[in-house]
């Protein structure tokens, strides 16, 4: 979440700045706040799933009580960073919306609805305009929204993946999973309509020449094609693929493009 929002602030200005440290530093107590909150809220339910039982809150390792006012901490010191770290506003507002998105709104839902998977996305794609606010840009830029619909799209599959890795424990388990609803081949090719919906909207961006230099969207397009023919050829498989392989190539080649963006993005504007 920390490096999502410091892409979204040297996407809209590529400097190295106190400022962008600051957001990220920001975002990244914030998000260890919010996840301290998660596992409070989710004790009950973690125990039941085989992955999930041995956390430390289930077992009893951390202190309930102790990890609340950490994870109360935790959000106030984040909340006061992205403050601090910009003249406006609008990070920490953003900020705010994200918490109570992941906290009040999908926490909440995932034991009602499939569909809490939604409201979950909307506050991990959050964080990349909150660097992109940060820097200045505005919420009215369209390449503001075309860069958090890419951080969106991303989720759903790297979701998907998870439930197809580890599909005999949601299937277990009785909790809303689309597992649980669709066998694993509909649910692959619910990933790879996702991951498409993700390449389609990543080759939009490398459209827009103010917005990146040649060499960022260079990259941006190898990761792409690389990913259409990866998660083409794994998930229209009759067998079972390697849903753990695709998980990694998935989250792999999205965050070392970004990086790779960013340090080229960097490097043009010096």
């Amino acid at each position: 979440m920390a490096c999502s929002a410091g892409f979204g602030y040297i996407l809209s200005s590529p400097a190295l700045t106190p400022s962008l440290g600051l957001i990220c530093c920001g975002v990244f107590l914030l998000a260890c706040g919010a996840a301290g909150l998660n596992s409070l809220q989710e004790i009950a339910t973690d125990s039941l799933f085989a992955r999930t039982r041995n956390r430390p809150m289930v077992t009893g390792r951390i202190d309930k009580l102790q990890a609340t006012w950490l994870s109360i901490l935790l959000v106030i010191l984040g909340m006061v960073t992205l403050f601090w770290g910009t003249d406006g506003c609008q990070p920490l507002l953003l900020g705010i919306v994200a918490l109570l998105l992941y906290n009040g709104v999908y926490t909440p839902l995932k034991k009602i609805t499939i569909f809490a998977l939604f409201p979950g996305s909307l506050a991990g794609a959050t964080p990349p305009l909150i660097g992109w606010t940060a820097a200045g840009g505005m919420l009215t830029d369209n390449r503001a929204w075309l860069l958090f619909s890419l951080f969106f799209l991303w989720q759903i599959p790297h979701f998907c993946l998870i439930l197809l890795s580890h599909q005999e424990d949601y299937r277990t388990v009785d909790q809303p999973a689309l597992i649980r609803l669709l066998s694993a081949e509909s649910l692959q090719r619910i990933a790879l309509v996702w991951i498409l919906a993700f390449v389609v909207v990543a080759l939009a961006l490398t459209l827009d020449r103010e917005l990146l230099q040649s060499g960022a969207r260079l990259a941006i397009a190898f990761m792409a094609v690389m990913l259409t023919l990866g998660a083409t050829s794994l998930l229209l498989r009759k067998k079972h693929p390697s849903y753990r392989f695709l998980f990694l190539v998935l989250n792999g080649s999205f965050f070392s493009t970004l990086l790779i963006v960013a340090v080229l993005q960097l490097l043009s504007a010096r």
